[in-house]
């Protein structure tokens, strides 16, 4: 009997998380896309695909698919301005044209047939980028269109990408399989029954407390229920990354370099903040390792191995230096956050709201205070005269996590394209 049969089955006694664990539940819920901006980007993509393969494009005829790429693909995907729920989709369009066409050509025509003519409707939306197309909505979400070509005798929608940069003049071709990725991630990270049972047991007791309709603000398309654990700390890490990136130039680590790397985890059998942990750690180490060899990290596309996910990021060891950085102070702060019985709610929330900003801690303590208010109700936790947390909730429950897949991740130079 599995999880989705009989989901009381296995939340049935299971204690509640520990503080630290209920916390980030409660960001990740607060980062989620609600299901309505699923079915918008859903639509978005595909309207996009129909109008690049309309009667008299200059693409006509030559769609072959088109597919969410990207953390949409992976279910990592969580809204790149949380207040507005806004977030950015990446997709990828299969084109009936030869491997070897001209990147600069491609990436015209796929300008020119979603610019259309004028008073069309994406009309002055559009950008031509080095090698997607990005539309941008009057509300602020982002679509980005990324051509490929299939290429022959290689895996399942394994392809060329189109590189183009005019201000260079740079151009160059590209082997990629964000589907093999995609695919591949989600048989590895698939649903983890202990770990959907915590989160179960976590929205059973805010059912108790709450009025039903206050539980869960902003459902998801897919339940936190039916996440593992590393798609979750995952997506807590991304939240991390953006955050510090924020008022910087240049490129951030892609979300595609976390996954692959956070595939290569072993199980923590732990709770929600020691997967983070473990995650963000290793992530440090294999830069730390290429840092001390004076080298760049190479991480490659397990499904297919001449996609280098690492081609663009890090450029430099500077950059693999500068998120170590911002590793540590996530691990740091999180290891802070688990010393409940020596952290006043200010100063959660204070570590919270420097770790994943103001909208997403401010949920997660309202809903913690929710919580403490009924548990000092019943008696089950009390305040000390600073604010901290005297007696608190039961310990985090043991979580199963996703077998590690092989290594995808070389050293050195490594990573020269073959």
């Amino acid at each position: 009997m599995t999880y989705r049969d009989s989901p009381e089955r296995w939340t049935k006694g299971l204690p509640l998380p520990a503080p630290a664990d209920a916390l980030l539940m409660d960001v990740a819920r607060r980062v989620q896309l609600s299901p309505t901006k699923h079915g918008e980007a859903e639509k978005h993509y595909k309207a996009l695909c129909t109008w690049v393969d309309r009667p008299g494009s200059p693409l006509e005829g030559k769609v072959i698919a088109c597919y969410p790429g990207g953390s949409f693909a992976t279910g990592t995907a969580i809204a790149s301005r949380v207040r507005k729920d806004q977030h950015d989709v990446d997709v990828t369009i299969e084109l009936n044209v030869p491997p070897f066409s001209d990147p600069a050509t491609i990436l015209s025509l796929l300008f020119a047939a979603i610019n259309g003519e004028p008073g069309s409707r994406y009309r002055g939306a559009v950008k031509l980028n080095s090698r997607c197309v990005t539309v941008t909505y009057e509300d602020g979400v982002r679509v980005d269109l990324m051509p490929i070509a299939r290429l022959a005798q290689q895996p399942e929608k394994a392809g060329h990408l189109f590189h183009w940069r005019s201000e260079d003049a740079q151009s160059y071709h590209k082997p990629v399989n964000p589907w093999g990725f995609a695919d591949h991630f989600n048989r590895e990270t698939a649903l983890d029954p202990v770990f959907a049972a915590m989160f179960e047991q976590r929205a059973l007791a805010m059912d108790s407390m709450l009025a039903k309709s206050a539980t869960d603000p902003l459902p998801e398309h897919v339940p936190l229920t039916e996440k593992a654990a590393r798609v979750v700390a995952l997506q807590l890490i991304k939240r991390h990354r953006d955050l510090r990136h924020r008022s910087r130039r240049g490129r951030k680590p892609p979300s595609v370099v976390l996954a692959a790397l956070a595939l290569e985890v072993s199980p923590t059998h732990s709770g929600l903040a020691d997967e983070v942990i473990s995650i963000a750690s290793h992530i440090s180490e294999r830069l730390r390792e290429a840092g001390r060899q004076h080298e760049v990290i190479c991480v490659r596309n397990p499904a297919f191995d001449p996609d280098i996910f690492t081609d663009r990021w890090p450029a430099n060891v500077d950059d693999q230096t500068l998120y170590v950085n911002d590793l540590a102070h996530l691990t740091r702060n999180l290891k802070r956050l688990k010393q409940d019985q020596d952290t006043s709610l200010v100063e959660m929330k204070a570590i919270l709201d420097e770790l994943f900003g103001e909208t997403a801690a401010g949920f997660a303590m309202d809903k913690m205070l929710e919580r403490s208010h009924r548990a000092v109700e019943t008696g089950t936790m009390r305040f000390g005269p600073s604010g901290r947390i005297i007696t608190a909730g039961a310990p985090a429950i043991v979580m199963a996590t996703s077998t590690p897949a092989r290594a995808s991740t070389e050293m050195g130079g490594g990573c020269i394209p073959d």
